[in-house]
């Protein structure tokens, strides 16, 4: 295989197992009762309380007013909060409750079940490099990103 063959395999390669990866915990996460959006609402939340609806949908990347049904339907469970913005009254800020905890364990334990299917036959050391490696593609890509932003 020739570098410039290499080169377009591996974005295959990323997005197949990206796409890989989403589709098993789906389907782990789905057994539960969780839908990816719903899922990636705790998720998010739980690496970053109080963040506006506006900035959580940009980070899910999903238009706002599809956020706003998935955040009802958590704040109705109990698991999600609103609380106004202090400098913005317009603005409501998201919020995990008490009760998102048991979720988030269960949420904890499915990614780790994929992970291990994922990195089976894939030594400490290899995978300390694959994850350096995919971090420095982010960054690259990242940088892009901000010069066009």
């Amino acid at each position: 295989m020739n570098k410039t063959d290499a080169t377009a395999q591996l974005g295959f390669e990323l997005h197949g197992a990206a796409r890989l990866l989403k589709r098993n915990f789906d389907r782990k996460a789905k057994s539960h009762g969780l839908t990816r959006s719903r899922w990636q609402v705790l998720w998010i939340l739980n690496k970053e309380q109080g963040m506006k609806q506006a900035e959580l949908a940009e980070r899910m990347d999903v238009a706002p007013i599809s956020l706003t049904r998935q955040i009802d339907l958590l704040e109705a469970e109990g698991l999600v909060e609103r609380r106004q913005d202090p400098q913005d009254r317009r603005c409501f800020r998201v919020f995990l409750t008490a009760a998102a905890e048991p979720v988030l364990v269960t949420l904890r334990g499915l990614a780790q079940e994929v992970r291990s299917q994922a990195l089976v036959g894939i030594s400490m050391e290899e995978q300390l490099q694959l994850l350096n490696l995919l971090s420095r593609v982010r960054e690259n890509l990242g940088r892009e990103e901000s010069v066009s932003g």
